[in-house]
């Protein structure tokens, strides 16, 4: 049995909140590892494997480098998912891409992650560990425009937004995203068919299990991701990776997914033998 330890950011709040992990930790747990959780640069305990679990869109240096003590550490090469370096479909000012376009924020999750941890940290009169710069947060849906043209210029000036060429998937059914969740040598990806041009949960309205095509294999080589969930689609046959999330959450539990779970927690064997 193995000692595995969970590393995560001091603001977290990892025990309150439904990643997946804590679900895979909990089949460890039963299956007779030993599961430590590591919340901030306090002491970090011994331990077979770590597993870098922190919510923000770039690990800070000093998590990186605490980790260096143990001899495999899953995600450690992940450390930068903002959208400048995920995407392959960037839109520049003035490039000749005359499609419709979608508004982001270069950070992870609308940056979310980022806003609430900045304000912890101003709260506690704690020196900050994000990257420098402004915080581009937002909670509204990114929007889609028909062309760059109109693109405002202030999102042009804000290196905190990333414009990106808009890929739909689209068939006469609907529109469709995929997501492919992996742990180690397991993994699990679905087709979801939505409503809306983007979908969301609260739009789905069907799913299937499908293939991983190999040019999202080879983006989670270029990413250096031993562990998460790849958002992307089939456009006019080529995958288009849209995210990249290290800290994926929990699916809500069915028969089908707590399976698909125990499944997924087993890779850990793969990574121990690295």
């Amino acid at each position: 049995m193995a000692k595995i330890a969970l590393i995560t950011h001091v603001y977290d709040d990892f025990r309150d909140r439904d990643f997946l992990l804590r679900t895979l930790a909990g089949t460890w747990l039963d299956t007779g590892h030993e599961v430590s959780l590591v919340e901030g640069l306090g002491p970090w305990p011994d331990a077979d494997v770590a597993i870098m679990h922190v919510d923000l869109s770039v690990v800070p240096a000093a998590y990186s480098e605490a980790a260096k003590r143990y001899p495999v550490v899953v995600n450690g090469a992940a450390t930068d998912i903002r959208k400048r370096l995920v995407s392959r479909n960037l839109v520049s000012r003035g490039d000749d891409w005359s499609g419709p376009v979608i508004i982001k924020t270069d950070l992870n999750c609308s940056g979310t992650p980022e806003k609430l941890a900045d304000e912890r940290f101003r709260r506690d009169g704690k020196p900050s560990d994000l990257p420098p710069g402004p915080i581009v947060s937002t909670t509204r849906p990114y929007p889609v425009l028909p062309s760059a043209c109109e693109v405002p210029a202030e999102v042009w000036d804000n290196p905190g937004f990333a414009v990106e060429r808009f890929l739909p998937e689209q068939d006469q059914h609907g529109y469709w995203l995929r997501a492919w969740v992996f742990f180690g040598d397991r993994e699990r990806c679905t087709r979801y068919r939505g409503t809306h041009p983007i979908v969301k949960s609260a739009t789905i309205v069907s799913r299937e299990t499908v293939a991983v095509p190999d040019e999202l294999r080879a983006e989670r080589s270029r990413l250096g991701f031993d562990y998460g969930k790849f958002d992307f689609v089939v456009h006019e046959g080529r995958a288009i990776l849209l995210d990249a999330n290290r800290t994926p959450s929990a699916p809500p539990p069915s028969p089908e997914v707590d399976a698909s779970n125990v499944h997924l927690a087993g890779g850990i064997d793969s990574l121990l033998k690295r």
